[in-house]
């Protein structure tokens, strides 16, 4: 919703002060220059298919409606969290690791990770705890090698998903340039324009000047913030993960439930961290009956 608010406000700043400017929409048409935008736009998305192998272009391109759409992570999701997190912590505690067997052979429908929507709709999320958690009723994880093996995963998801906001900057920045060589082609047609009509000689300087326009229009107003809105939605995620993290091994270190459930929340961004009452509302649900 953001980067939608943000291409409007860019577009009518640009485009109304080009008609303040211009007196009105009457030489709009100006800036209807096909060919420029072939050459610029055609050209950048070729640049992007060069910079990596095509199954890291297809994975950019799927990244694409997460900028629009967001992570969907908000502080509910750490809610949720917290209340899996502490079930799964009291099942441990009352049960043994064993006492989780179930849930864990089939996540998908299991009534403990439901309950809880926004955490098992998240795949990666899921995958993370899931996998963690396999390690502890197989018995064969220390709270040191979670920790590591953990953090291993985490980076090779970040450095995974962050190559699609890095190329896609990258092709932002050669917009700029391609706008240049569009401008240089518009200019050697005027050139070979030179001694006929003045209109037609102005239309052709017009043509060139709007290529080097969509070029910084397209890297600064659109393209840009694109990148930067997948980073972001890429980063809550990593967050999210951290905050799994966290809990688990502080849980497996032999902090109390209450104690691990700390360590998860101080590792979220304050915007989205649960406060106290709200932490010791998650506590009185779960004393009062929560599953496991």
């Amino acid at each position: 919703m953001n980067l939608i608010l943000s291409f409007i406000v860019v577009t009518l700043s640009v485009f109304g002060g080009f008609a303040w400017a211009s007196g009105g929409f009457t030489n709009f048409p100006v800036l209807l220059q096909p060919s420029e935008y072939l050459v610029i736009l055609g050209a950048g998305i070729g640049a992007l298919i060069g910079y990596a192998p095509l199954s890291v272009t297809k994975r950019i391109i799927k990244s694409v409606p997460l900028a629009f759409k967001g992570s969907g992570i908000t502080k509910e999701t750490y809610l949720q969290l917290m209340g899996l997190l502490l079930s799964i912590f009291n099942v441990i505690r009352k049960e043994g690791v064993l006492g989780l067997e179930k849930d864990l052979n089939d996540p998908h429908t299991s009534e403990r990770f439901n309950k809880f929507p926004l955490i098992a709709k998240n795949h990666h999320a899921m995958e993370l705890l899931i996998s963690a958690l396999k390690l502890f009723v197989d018995g064969v994880i220390n709270a040191f090698d979670l920790d590591k093996l953990m953090e291993t995963e985490i980076d090779t998801h970040n450095h995974e998903s962050a190559v699609s906001p890095t190329l896609m900057g990258k092709m932002a920045d050669a917009l700029p340039g391609l706008g240049i060589v569009a401008a240089v082609l518009g200019i050697i047609i005027t050139m070979g324009a030179l001694g006929g009509d003045v209109a037609e000689i102005g239309h052709h300087v017009a043509a060139a000047l709007v290529g080097t326009f969509l070029g910084i229009l397209c890297c600064y107003g659109y393209f840009q913030p694109l990148a930067s809105s997948i980073e972001m939605a890429q980063h809550d995620n990593h967050v999210l993960l951290n905050a799994i993290r966290a809990g688990l091994v502080a849980f497996v270190s032999g902090s109390p439930p209450a104690v691990a459930l700390e360590f998860a929340r101080k590792s979220i961004e304050s915007d989205k961290r649960p406060n106290d009452i709200e932490m010791e509302k998650i506590q009185q649900d779960a004393r009062g009956g929560s599953t496991g």
